[in-house]
């Protein structure tokens, strides 16, 4: 009985993941993010999403707190100059969709 509660906790938790994980992909295709994130490939001035979850990595809030203009960027710092208008866009999103899309960028660590 205690093995069948613990998968059906991982189960849910695994569930209640990819649900996230796809209102945060939505949220990144309609921000417009994708027009200059990709998943893997980088260019000299936008960081993959990769690269992303790797500086996050352990971060996931500060990640968030980025999102909503509250710090700056810990990724090519030099280049975030350009952010500027499009963190105007996820400052307007609600609180659930700023960590469902740093749940998102988050997941390709």
């Amino acid at each position: 009985m205690k093995k069948l509660t613990i998968m059906l906790v991982i189960t849910l938790i695994g569930a209640a993941w990819g649900i996230a994980s796809e209102q945060g992909e939505a949220i990144f295709e309609s921000q417009g993010c994708k027009a200059c994130h990709r998943a893997e490939s980088n260019s000299k001035v936008n960081p993959s999403l990769s690269d992303i979850a790797r500086a996050y990595s352990g971060k996931t809030d500060q990640l968030i707190r980025y999102l909503n203009g509250e710090t700056e960027s810990i990724v090519k710092p030099d280049k975030a100059s350009r952010m500027k208008r499009y963190i105007q866009k996820t400052q307007a999103l609600s609180e659930e969709d700023r960590k469902a899309l740093a749940d998102f960028i988050m997941s390709h660590k």
